[in-house]
């Protein structure tokens, strides 16, 4: 693999590819490993660098309306603490909707490695959830899930009920009823090169390089350039800050760059169509989805030990290493089809108490303590959480021998999961908490209101800003509230502590519900058989422009209550056997009809 910053380059310059992938993030960068070793030369452009920086930070920005300077509804500083606890670089200014990192790795540079498949009904066309219904099933996405949990180095194929007998427990008694509700783990990615640490695709991809693939950072791709004769694509055309210019020209190009940037690019790549490549119908951008969060209620600190131990985090070992999975709750397919809900799921996060010491900490090295003395207090009273502060810093700083690291860090996520995992969200600090919350997470509907446009505003590289309209609709409030209640009622009925609901949840009232955008956009270039509802064919190829694919979460028609990433990933190594399988077809057809040799550079056409 070779490495190149485009900021280091000579200035405009070109390279010829097989495939050009644009974005380095986690389906970008599986993408080009799946393809190394069948695809002689492969070119990876990333916007950000190896690491993220602020000015590449700034291209994130969206414009959405109702939220420029000084105009909050309520929202935005609840999405400002709950998405900066991990995306050091994000900002609630630049990003009023969304989360998107640039670097190498992408939004995997913060995610918290959360991970579950869809459940069957999520690819059902359910006549109470406009525009559902996937064009693949279920049957045909499960080899791809397997080839993708091994990716994210997950545990057993099981995030059900199951998953108790798995890991070697019994399920906590008593058991909640079963009409609404089902048990639901969630597994986490944790890294192959940290002991403690979540898997970064970045600094993974890098550490074992695929051969034949070349990643180019700090290459902003500004458009796709069509081939006008015979409709497919001729190149891209990247950019770094200082305004180096790079074209890459190549038969088959990816996007995979997020569902903002996968549908601002082809609606800025418009010369051949006056509104966008792809976009005949107009459907490139509109569908945004993401999943909707919301605190249900909270739990005070004499229940939340005992919530813990209910739907904490649970270590287990698989395959000879130590793992952590969460548990939860998703809403039963009868209580979905029943109350024509849309699908949810409830778990508990714990709450951060006013004297954590290391909030304090914080404050006062930063020099934004309010109150001093009162924060040195909050120091001097916990020496030994500082010292389980000081252990992780150790562990982490590479001074221990690896076999001695990973033996204790294996042995903490075994045997102390709710810690670990504590510390992985709240950037491994062993913070003080007081309590723990209901947190509720649901799908969104599909609204083609809800979409990307482009504004006219400009980035630092000249290119018009997304614009997001995005709201969201009396479904997803109608489905939490309605989570809340079940949920009450269930833990009411099962005898245990019933949780303390929230303002909004007592009050019966969906439209006061304090809500967030989770950072996990779908849906802006949809898969659809008939390009009248959608972006992408079955195969992820752009309708009416052969060559062009796109990967991620914006293809998704609809988002279902898991984190995506392992669903996107499955939908990328699908992608993958699409391009080899076309690939070896050309190479057959070619030694058939006297041509030369397949595998030489440039000798590819679009599948």
């Amino acid at each position: 693999m070779k490495l190149e910053r485009l900021e280091d380059g000579p200035g405009d310059s070109a390279l010829s590819a097989d495939v050009v992938i644009v974005g380095g993030g986690a389906c970008g960068l599986t993408l080009a490993r799946a393809l190394s070793g069948r695809m002689r030369n492969i070119v990876v452009l990333e916007s950000g660098e190896i690491e993220e920086s602020d000015a590449h930070a700034e291209l994130n920005r969206v414009v959405v309306p109702g939220c420029e300077a000084g105009a909050d509804d309520g929202m935005q500083a609840f999405r400002a603490r709950y998405h900066s606890v991990l995306a050091r670089k994000w900002s609630a200014e630049v990003q009023p909707y969304g989360v998107r990192c640039r670097g190498l790795g992408g939004s995997t540079i913060a995610w918290a490695g959360k991970s579950a498949p869809f459940e069957v009904i999520d690819y059902e066309a359910r006549d109470w959830v406009p525009l559902s219904g996937w064009p693949v099933t279920a049957a045909e996405l499960d080899p791809h899930l397997r080839r993708a949990e091994a990716v994210l180095g997950l545990g057993p194929a099981e995030y059900g009920p199951d998953f108790w007998q798995i890991i070697g427990r019994d399920p906590p008694e008593p058991r909640l009823p079963a009409e609404d509700w089902a048990s639901v783990f969630w597994q986490f990615s944790r890294s192959s090169l940290s002991a403690t640490g979540i898997r970064r695709f970045g600094p993974e991809f890098l550490h074992d390089a695929p051969a034949g693939v070349k990643v180019v950072v700090g290459a902003t791709v500004t458009e796709i350039l069509a081939d006008p004769d015979g409709g497919g694509v001729a190149s891209v055309s990247a950019t770094s800050l200082s305004g180096k210019r790079l074209s890459v020209s190549a038969p088959v190009c990816v996007l995979a760059a997020s569902a903002v940037e996968n549908a601002r690019l082809l609606l800025a790549s418009g010369y051949r169509e006056a509104g966008g490549l792809g976009n005949r119908h107009d459907q490139v951008g509109r569908h945004l989805t993401d999943h909707i969060g919301a605190v249900l209620g909270r739990y005070g600190p004499d229940n939340a030990g005992a919530m813990a131990t209910r739907f904490g985090f649970f270590g287990y070992r698989h395959d000879g290493r130590s793992q952590i999975a969460m548990h939860g709750l998703a809403l039963s397919e009868q209580a979905q089809r029943d109350g024509r809900l849309l699908n949810g799921a409830v778990y508990l996060a714990e709450e951060r108490a006013p004297d954590d010491p290391f909030s304090a900490l914080g404050r006062l090295l930063r020099r934004r303590s309010a109150s001093p003395m009162r924060d040195l207090s909050f120091v001097a009273q916990s020496p030994g959480r500082l010292l389980r502060g000081l252990g992780v810093k150790v562990l982490e700083s590479g001074k221990l021998p690896d076999r001695v690291t990973r033996g204790l860090a294996d042995t903490a996520v075994r045997y102390f999961p709710n810690s670990v995992a504590s510390d992985v969200r709240y950037g491994k600090m062993p913070h003080k908490f007081m309590g723990a919350r209901v947190e509720g997470i649901c799908e969104q509907a599909p609204d083609p209101e809800n979409r990307v446009t482009l504004s006219a505003q400009r980035d630092a590289l000249g290119a018009r800003l997304p614009e997001i309209r995005w709201r969201v609709g009396q479904a997803e409030r109608h489905t939490l509230l309605q989570m809340a209640g079940r949920f009450r009622a269930a833990m009411q009925q099962a005898g245990l502590a019933v949780p303390e609901p929230a303002d909004w949840v007592a009050a019966g009232q969906g439209d006061a519900a304090r809500l967030t955008d989770m950072g996990h956009s779908m849906g802006t270039t949809r898969m659809a058989a008939d390009p009248r509802h959608g972006v992408v064919d079955t195969q992820c190829q752009v309708h009416g422009v052969p060559g062009l694919y796109i990967a991620g979460g914006s293809v998704m028609p609809t988002g279902g209550h898991a984190n995506p990433t392992l669903m996107m990933l499955a939908l990328t190594l699908r992608l993958a056997d699409h391009l080899i399988d076309g690939r070896l077809h050309r190479a057959a057809a070619g030694r058939g009809s006297g041509s030369g040799p397949s595998g030489a550079a440039g000798d590819s056409s679009a599948p």
